[in-house]
């Protein structure tokens, strides 16, 4: 049997390895956490300076892209300064007037036709309500417009005088400019989608992808198009109600867009994702070494570590149990109190967090008709609830006999959507708590449910305890499991 001196030599050696092996955790972790934050910062500027970059180029774009669609509509807008094309209306014409007919729409045909030669135009017609055309006027119009040609041509003008369409039928290989000329007549001309390449850098790097959208997102032209390129409009999408130019990124891709006729957009994609990839393993590699050499420097000392006590070591006695309840497992008293004080102290600008005490209404009941094992088991089966919901990034605790608190964060950069977040969260608690009930058919386990919000209510914890416990005790009226907040009765104060 060893002496007091022996074992407490003992004892003094494995506090010293314990705390080499933490002091070795923590270097390598330190030097990792380090590594990935320095890796972080440096892929955020070059994401930002890409994102600059991909910003600027693509204005340049959306520039060339709208003169080009422009240069269409300016050469269009050369057929309506003959009055006489203009004022001819094929749907009104009589027989008695065929030979005047027949020689204005020759002049009208040689004209269009000469003009859509210009830049090879696909089609370049006018178009009547009697669904008469005069110009040039290619197979893949009368198949994309149908039989009803000039309704679906009106239709697509939505009440507007001019528009840009494609797509129709799904076919996105024709650009379509329409163009209202009076009640009876529009003008039609269209060219191959193929032609807008122009616009954009010829032979672009890999990383680099283009694409001309419409405003569904559909994708009507692209250069170097790959999943990247869809995911990134998907996201732009999202955005472009807020109005452009706009710019987006993540850790694959910097994307921007700008507006290119009346409802389409040109996109310009930087897919860095390949970048990325050679900075991780160049940081793994580095993680790697850096840990194996901790580890080798760890053992080291930890074999030759000496076991003499030094005479400033200072003892502590054990942790002990009765901040933790024995039953549920959950922390309360004191710890609870400083773990919640902890958490709020350190909270930053704009965090939204709710303080929810929740109480088992029926406790006494359930223990009178039922005994302590019925009043066991309705204690672990809200405690498991509660943890269930809250128990990985949040606080869940005791603070009586039969009450429970949670300290829940639902920060958001929106303030709104941290708030609806919340409350939705918290209906589903409610369901979830309406539904407990004993084993065996011995009746429900009734709980209410008290609700206070930092920092809304308080941004102090024994405010925010006193504001949960009063909209706990409110809540406690209620039959139904009916989650109160503090603010609410606020307002019914205020309004008696």
């Amino acid at each position: 049997m060893r002496t007091k001196d022996a074992k407490a030599v003992s004892m003094v050696a494995a506090a010293r390895r314990r705390t080499g092996i933490a002091s070795g955790i923590i270097i390598c972790a330190a030097f990792i956490i380090t590594s990935f934050v320095g890796a972080f910062l440096i892929l955020d500027q070059n994401t930002k300076m890409s994102r600059e970059n991909v910003f600027t180029m693509n204005s340049q774009l959306a520039r060339g892209a709208e003169a080009r669609l422009n240069k269409l509509e300016s050469i269009s807008s050369r057929v309506f300064q003959n009055k006489q094309f203009i004022e001819y209306d094929a749907s009104v014409y009589s027989h008695t007037e065929e030979y005047e007919v027949l020689r204005i729409e020759n002049e009208i045909n040689e004209f269009l036709n000469t003009m859509s030669m210009m830049d090879n135009y696909s089609d370049f017609f006018f178009l009547y309500a009697n669904n008469h055309t005069v110009g040039k006027v290619s197979k893949a119009a009368n198949e994309a417009f149908g039989k009803d040609m000039y309704q679906k041509v009106r239709s697509n003008l939505k009440n507007k005088n001019s528009a840009w369409v494609t797509g129709l039928n799904g076919d996105y290989d024709r650009l379509y400019f329409v163009r209202n000329i009076n009640q009876g007549t529009v003008f039609v001309s269209s060219m191959f989608t193929n032609d807008m390449k122009t616009i954009f850098p010829e032979g672009s790097a890999e990383h680099l992808s283009f694409a001309l959208t419409d405003d569904n997102g559909n994708i009507i032209f692209s250069v170097n198009r790959n999943k990247v390129t869809d995911e990134a409009v998907k996201k732009l999408k999202n955005e472009w109600g807020d109005g452009e130019p706009i710019a987006v990124d993540s850790l694959k891709y910097a994307a921007s867009s700008d507006v290119c006729g009346d409802t389409w957009h040109v996109v310009s994609v930087t897919d860095f994702s390949s970048r990325n990839s050679r900075y991780t393993r160049i940081l793994f590699y580095c993680a790697v070494i850096m840990a194996g050499a901790v580890i080798v420097v760890f053992f080291v000392g930890y074999l030759f570590s000496s076991s003499r006590t030094p005479n400033n070591l200072i003892y502590r006695g054990d942790y002990t149990n009765n901040n933790v309840d024995r039953l549920t497992g959950l922390i309360m008293n004191e710890a609870l109190e400083n773990v919640i004080i902890g958490k709020i102290d350190r909270c930053i600008n704009g965090t939204t967090m709710v303080l929810l005490l929740v109480k088992i209404k029926n406790y006494e009941l359930i223990s009178e008709n039922y005994g302590e094992s019925a009043v066991d088991e309705a204690l672990l089966k809200t405690a498991e609830v509660l943890r269930d919901f809250y128990g990985k990034n949040n606080t869940v605790g005791k603070t009586g006999d039969n009450e429970f608190a949670v300290l829940a964060d639902f920060t958001d950069f929106n303030l709104f959507k941290a708030h609806d977040r919340m409350k939705a969260n918290i209906r589903q608690l409610e369901e979830e708590l309406e539904k407990l009930e004993l084993e065996n058919e011995r009746g429900m386990i009734r709980c209410a449910v008290g609700a206070s919000v930092y920092p809304d209510d308080s941004d102090d914890y024994d405010t925010l305890y006193e504001n949960a416990k009063a909209a706990l005790e409110d809540s406690a009226q209620i039959r139904a499991c009916k989650c109160r907040y503090f603010s609410d009765l606020d307002k019914g104060k205020s309004k008696q």
